[in-house]
């Protein structure tokens, strides 16, 4: 038997990027799709993204650190002090304006790590470690030894996420390790190599035999969904046109940050968000 699967990881709120994605996936005759996490923010995708998602026949998801931020920052986990905890209190106070709240109880049920067969092939998904969704473990550049810690003996192949890098490489015992790369936030250390475009793969298993991988870069319009971002009101837009335009976000620049927030008044409205969440708690 003959199976075409899909695997998108990485949308970042994207809604745009994912449609282009999901075109081209049925033009490569995908069956079924994987999702291997950070589905929501820096952009505006909410409901509309939902909408893409529900249409396709996934038949396995894992749980990304983005996803993570955005139930801490409802659960309270965040406070004022820290310009980075702000911006995602902010962040996912403006995704709960625009998305049902039965998909934050989709998001909680996700699993960090999954285990699928394919006629006999075993593949082991999680959108970093198995047990840890975040931090620069399995960077690209990294030593084999650790990406040995994506594989144990009832693995064939591991696929992970995170690093927003199409990879192919190998466990030190022979098996496979795949990267699809970032539908929603490309990132380029090689100035030649950069590219707006959607990063996904596609893997074809034909009678338990892995017999192709394939790297698909999809061209979407990307100065639309920077126009949909700021006609929605999404904040930190600043950052969000770097992106767009530049493939570089800026996340962990406090100074950045701290301007931002303050030019925009963010703090009034995540403390304001922050309130609500005590309020419900309580």
């Amino acid at each position: 038997m003959n199976h075409k699967i899909a695997i998108l990881s990485d949308i970042h709120g994207n809604a745009t990027a994912l449609e282009a994605v999901i075109a081209d996936a049925k033009t490569q005759g995908a069956s079924e799709y994987w999702l291997m996490g950070d589905i929501f923010l820096p952009g505006p995708g909410a409901n509309d993204l939902v909408v893409l998602l529900k249409e396709l026949p996934i038949t396995a998801s894992v749980r990304g650190n983005w996803d993570d931020c955005v139930l801490e920052a409802l659960d309270g986990q965040y406070g004022l002090e820290d310009p980075q905890e702000v911006q995602l209190l902010r962040m996912t106070q403006y995704l709960m304006e625009r998305m049902d709240p039965e998909t934050i109880d989709w998001l909680r049920s996700l699993p960090l790590l999954e285990k699928k067969e394919v006629d006999g092939l075993r593949f082991s998904l999680s959108h970093n470690l198995p047990e840890k969704n975040y931090g620069g473990d399995l960077s690209v550049g990294n030593d084999t030894e650790k990406f040995d810690q994506l594989l144990d003996e009832e693995t064939d192949v591991a696929v992970y996420g995170h690093v927003h890098k199409q990879l192919l490489r190998y466990g030190s015992q022979g098996q496979q390790i795949i990267n699809p790369g970032t539908i929603g936030m490309p990132y380029f250390d090689w100035e030649a190599l950069k590219n707006h475009r959607a990063q996904y793969a596609v893997i074809e298993v034909e009678d338990g035999e892995l017999v192709n991988i394939l790297f698909r870069k999809v061209s979407y319009d990307y100065e639309a969904e920077l126009e949909l971002a700021k006609s929605k009101g999404l904040p930190f837009i600043e950052m969000y046109e770097e992106l767009r335009r530049e493939d570089n976000y800026r996340g962990h620049n406090i100074e950045l940050l701290t301007s931002l927030i303050e030019q925009h008044n963010y703090l009034q409205e995540a403390n304001a968000f922050l309130q609500s969440i005590k309020t419900h708690k309580g």
